[in-house]
């Protein structure tokens, strides 16, 4: 029986998208909210960053994995607007969370699929650019998803991948863990009533890949040419990663 990690516990890996599904269905409706207080507001400077490192030019097919609510696709749109785009979540709760505020703002022209990266094909059309924001660390299949990404792309096309990590200082790095640990499941208790799903999210953060780890797999998945932007806060990074 293959094993995957749900936070700190190890499950039946066909039990984990489940579990996660159930999560995200939790709080999806308190989600944006949630992400304001829990980074003091500062994952919106990181999708600023990574907007700008997505490097968008008019008419581009963009796959926006994991795209919950829909605030990077819709940032993405904004910025580019004659983007082809396709959202994609397996979590149907945010998937219409994520057209309702596309549409709201005008955008009608965007794809949505309601499915894993893991289980996605696409035999009518390659992608130029495949993003992943704070999403790559819930999957089941780290390698069979970087495999389809692989496969989705057009040669030189590019994978981005935004997520959190252990911060280099030890103080620091002691700090957000309890605050990972302790914190956030309160916040979550207060404010979207589940202390739960937050005590997950805060869990899967503490066991996530090492940016080396992820490296690592990109390259063993075809990649090349891979590099790490660490963010200000040295709690998150973007990986880079191109199909050439």
């Amino acid at each position: 029986m293959d094993k995957a990690k749900f936070g700190y516990t190890n499950i039946d890996s066909k039990e984990k998208p489940i579990k996660v599904n159930e999560v995200f269905t939790s709080v999806s409706n308190k989600y944006d909210l949630m992400n304001d207080i829990m980074s003091f507001g500062l994952h919106r400077l990181w999708k600023k960053q990574f907007l700008r490192a997505c490097n968008l030019t008019s008419k581009k097919n963009v796959l926006d994995v994991a795209c919950g609510t829909g605030d990077l696709s819709l940032a993405m749109k904004q910025h580019k607007s004659d983007i082809n785009l396709t959202c994609l979540d397996p979590n149907s709760e945010m998937i219409t969370i994520c057209k309702q505020t596309l549409i709201n703002r005008g955008f009608s022209d965007v794809s949505y699929k309601v499915t894993s990266i893991e289980k996605f094909k696409d035999k009518k059309q390659k992608y130029d650019l495949v993003t992943i924001a704070f999403g790559f660390r819930n999957f089941t299949n780290h390698k069979k998803a970087l495999q389809n990404i692989y496969e989705l792309l057009i040669p030189g096309g590019s994978l981005l991948i935004m997520d959190f990590k252990t911060p280099r200082n030890e103080l620091y790095s002691k700090l957000f863990k309890f605050y990972t640990l302790n914190i956030i499941p309160k916040i979550g208790s207060l404010v979207a009533n589940d202390a739960e799903s937050y005590k997950y999210l805060g869990e899967s953060i503490q066991t996530y890949f090492t940016p080396q780890e992820i490296s690592s797999m990109c390259i063993e998945s075809g990649f090349e040419d891979t590099h790490v932007i660490n963010l200000l806060e040295d709690v998150a990074t973007i990986h880079i990663a191109h199909k050439l």
